[in-house]
């Protein structure tokens, strides 16, 4: 990961001269800004998951205060009230440990911890979407190089009827007008390569700017092998939902959001209870009169230090019924967090059931779609020989070609869809989004 991470960062960094699914998967990963906004939000609530650990310890605090007063107070020797400056100074320090709570600072860690964990699954939820859709946007760019290159094979064998087609008119044995036909034929194909290359043109920029890179210009990604397409036994709808269900972040962040929710309704109801803090601290004051002479600091601040040590209960007897609705919103919660988890495992079930039923009606298209070209080549090449001969008119070659590139395009697209719907079955096992 790391050799990955050095080759995409810097002011400097040399991208990939061709990008494969892996590269623009971690790419993604790393530099999407909706990830980076989540990555901040985990790491706020392991903030907040640390921060109420440390209020289980002693808090200690510190004051120091000093004053300047102006009037009549008694003189210290004489005792008659006399104008005089007056400086005081306090000093204090004191702590306080929480001893008895209702256990609810300690149901609030585990709430706070439940919290951080969720956001940690969400945060991975929200990459496996990313990583989804990267990889359904990479499949479309293999789909769009296909077709580009069956469209620029049906190009050149145009131009080689073209230069056939010449010969037969300069020997006499077919009519110019059959040359023009074929002629135009070979502009429509020359037409299709452009829509092809254009399409090509648009899926890299649609992936480059999923992938948020700056400089699209000249982006290209990896044609991996793709092994040839068999009907695999897909493991049935229910039993990858029973898999699914215990790896899936969004189930697990749905899980730790109720666990939140429960350890809250038992921080709420300790509330009700009465709760005791140990206190201890010490405090001086110095004060000094214009008047006084020979002040002595260090001793005013030693003979008016004190200590103190002692226990604060705190019973909670009426405060607008806000602690009892606290509880009743903490329950609340908890029915609408269970209800929450129960739908995001309603979606997951009906994402696989869908994926399932995409799988196999991909594959279905996809041998439909082969024995389809099998047959328009072949219609293709009986419909070549008699065209040769002049038996065929070239608009029964146009047809017959035109109907050869739909079949191919047919066949192509119905491949990277049962790819595509394989490798999201496959995603719900756990298993990683490759290609090769």
């Amino acid at each position: 990961m790391l050799p990955l991470l050095m080759a995409f960062t810097g002011a400097n960094a040399q991208q990939p001269e061709k990008w494969s699914l892996k590269d623009c998967i971690d790419y993604a990963k790393e530099n999407n800004l909706s990830i980076k906004q989540q990555s901040l939000n985990t790491e706020y609530q392991q903030n907040n998951y640390e921060q109420k650990k440390l209020d289980r310890i002693p808090s200690v605090n510190g004051n120091v205060g000093y004053q300047v007063s102006f009037g009549r107070v008694p003189d210290d020797t004489s005792y008659e009230i006399v104008n005089q400056t007056t400086q005081f100074g306090r000093f204090d320090l004191g702590a306080s440990v929480p001893i008895i709570q209702g256990f609810s600072l300690q149901n609030q860690i585990k709430r706070d911890k439940a919290n951080w964990q969720a956001s940690r699954k969400e945060l991975e939820a929200a990459k496996n979407d990313l990583a989804l859709n990267i990889t359904s946007l990479y499949l479309q760019v293999l789909f769009d190089k296909e077709l580009l290159d069956v469209a620029r094979e049906q190009f050149s064998v145009a131009e080689e009827q073209v230069e056939n087609t010449q010969k037969l008119v300069d020997a006499g044995r077919v009519a110019e007008g059959n040359l023009l036909e074929i002629k135009s034929q070979a502009a429509r194909e020359a037409l299709t390569v452009t829509q092809m290359r254009n399409n090509l043109s648009l899926s890299l920029l649609s992936l480059a700017q999923a992938l948020d890179l700056e400089e699209t210009q000249g982006f290209d990604i990896v044609v991996p092998e793709i092994p040839e397409l068999n009907q695999n036994v897909l493991t049935p709808p229910a039993e990858l939902f029973n898999q699914a269900v215990e790896i899936m972040p969004q189930i697990e962040a749905s899980e730790y959001n109720l666990e939140s929710d429960r350890f809250a309704l038992k921080a709420a109801k300790g509330q009700l209870y009465p709760s005791l803090n140990l206190d201890a601290g010490w405090n001086t004051t110095v004060s000094k009169k214009e008047s006084t002479v020979n002040f002595d600091f260090a001793q005013s601040f030693s003979d008016n230090s004190t200590e103190y040590i002692g226990l604060s209960l705190r019973i909670p007897l009426f405060n607008g019924m806000a602690t009892r609705n606290n509880v009743k919103n903490s329950k609340l919660s908890i029915q609408s967090a269970e209800h929450e988890l129960n739908k995001e495992k309603q979606t997951l079930r009906k994402e696989i059931q869908q994926a399932y039923a995409d799988a196999q009606a991909s594959f279905q298209k996809y041998t439909s779609a082969g024995t389809a070209v099998d047959s328009y080549k072949e219609s293709l090449r009986y419909t070549e020989k008699k065209y040769a001969v002049g038996l065929v008119s070239p608009v029964d070659y146009s047809v017959a070609r035109t109907d050869y590139l739909k079949a191919q395009s047919d066949f192509l697209q119905s491949k990277y869809e049962y790819v595509l719907r394989t490798k999201v079955l496959d995603f719900y096992t756990g298993a990683p989004l490759v290609l090769e």
